[in-house]
């Protein structure tokens, strides 16, 4: 510290004199030491809340997502998806414009594959397909042909089925003289006009044993259709 004096007499002054200016070296207060450090901090604390935020939305969005991809689909009855094939079967049998490519019963699912040559087609047999339960499907092009893809919740595949119960079945059915039946220990095969295939799917239903195989029902290009189904291996 050091004064000046501006005001009293030049010289050595033989008094105290209150006439001097003081000049002190102001010092930092601790306060004002510790204001950065605390803005500082509460910036890190901000992005480290704002990290563990996008985080936490991160996880919650995932969760979100696999809950709506694992959620359980509507149980529809297996009679109203064996109609649904049915129909179309019976559809293809005499339109020109839709027609049922293949069938194929599965574990978990049914899919049906639909095709016609105008994509409108396929477009307007979507929009008038209504059902109390949503049934996914996929529009695709391939070919030059259109294609619409269906899946149908299923429960398939059980235990109890066996070849020899479907050769039994098939004597107790009324086929038409176009029919051809093939069969090995695991696979049995039946090609013939639409009513035979549609007798032979209504029987196995009536019997309980259409979600004890795994099958498929093909529309060949020569109009006949072939059901092909598959027992379990031992």
């Amino acid at each position: 510290m050091f004064n000046l004096n501006f005001i009293a007499d030049p010289g050595i002054q033989t008094k105290n004199s209150d006439a001097s200016w003081s000049f002190l070296n102001k010092r930092k207060t601790n306060k004002e030491e510790t204001i950065p450090n605390i803005i500082a901090a509460e910036t890190k604390t901000i992005k480290t809340y704002r990290k563990y935020y996008i985080r936490a939305v991160c996880v919650i969005l995932l969760i979100v997502g696999f809950s709506f991809y694992f959620k359980p689909r509507s149980k529809v009855s297996p009679n109203m998806v064996l109609n649904q094939v049915v129909d179309l079967i019976i559809e293809s049998g005499y339109m020109k414009d839709i027609q049922l490519t293949e069938a194929n019963f599965m574990s978990r699912s049914v899919i049906v594959t639909i095709t016609a040559e105008k994509l409108t087609s396929i477009q307007n047999f979507t929009q008038g397909y209504r059902l109390e339960d949503s049934i996914p499907f996929e529009i695709f092009h391939k070919n030059n042909m259109n294609y619409v893809s269906l899946n149908f919740p299923w429960n398939g595949g059980k235990k109890g089925g066996n070849i020899e119960n479907l050769k039994l079945l098939a004597a107790k059915t009324v086929f038409s003289n176009k029919i051809s039946i093939n069969y090995t220990d695991y696979q049995f095969e039946l090609q013939g006009r639409s009513s035979d295939i549609i007798s032979y799917l209504l029987q196995m239903a009536e019997t309980g044993l259409l979600q004890k195989f795994t099958f498929s029902v093909l529309h060949l290009e020569s109009g006949r259709f072939y059901l092909k189904i598959q027992a379990k291996q031992a």
